[in-house]
């Protein structure tokens, strides 16, 4: 028994690999980019994957998302920072994937899915920068889909040694001891 079905409807079934035979090249090519454009379009903004997105080397998928206007990824004073910190934490850059959230705008599912994070520790960027469906406090540990999140503000990160400052690098500190078992 044979079906003859609609030419509509052989093109809804296979809409994303129908090949012309007999067309114009070039129009061919177009159909092609179009549908390779609509792909791309439908599957979100891809993380990069031709040069390499993050500071680091994420081997202990510890993943710090800041936003530095004035950096590609992080600025010196607060990589210097930084260093010290994971220093004091028996941890290093080589352990880090660093992301500044105004050069590289990624999701948590895309995080998730390539750098397997087990803590996100985010520096002036919020949980909604990562499309996540709650939110948390500077300095509030949360647990979602196996990471540890924690908020804090980038002035955290400063040389600055005034009182104010002293008191957030305090409360920084008291948490980055908590989630690193230190």
């Amino acid at each position: 028994m044979i079906i003859n079905l609609p030419e509509v409807v052989i093109a809804g079934l296979y809409k994303d690999s129908l090949v012309l035979a007999g067309e114009n090249p070039k129009a061919t090519t177009a159909i092609r980019q179009q549908v390779t454009n609509k792909k791309e379009k439908q599957e979100g903004s891809p993380i990069p994957t031709s040069k390499k997105w993050y500071l680091g080397d994420n081997k202990k998928n510890i993943i710090i998302i800041i936003k530095d206007p004035d950096a590609v990824f992080v600025n010196d004073q607060w990589l210097g920072t930084l260093g010290k910190l994971l220093s004091a934490c028996k941890l290093n850059i080589g352990d880090t994937a660093i992301i500044n959230h105004l050069n590289t705008s990624v999701e948590f599912a895309a995080l998730k899915d390539q750098l397997q994070p087990k803590q996100i520790l985010m520096f002036d960027a919020t949980i909604q920068d990562l499309q996540l469906p709650f939110t948390i406090p500077y300095y509030q540990v949360q647990q979602y889909a196996g990471t540890t999140f924690m908020t804090a503000p980038a002035a955290t990160l400063s040389d600055a040694n005034t009182e104010a400052v002293k008191i957030e690098k305090r409360k920084l500190w008291e948490k980055l001891k908590l989630i690193f078992a230190v």
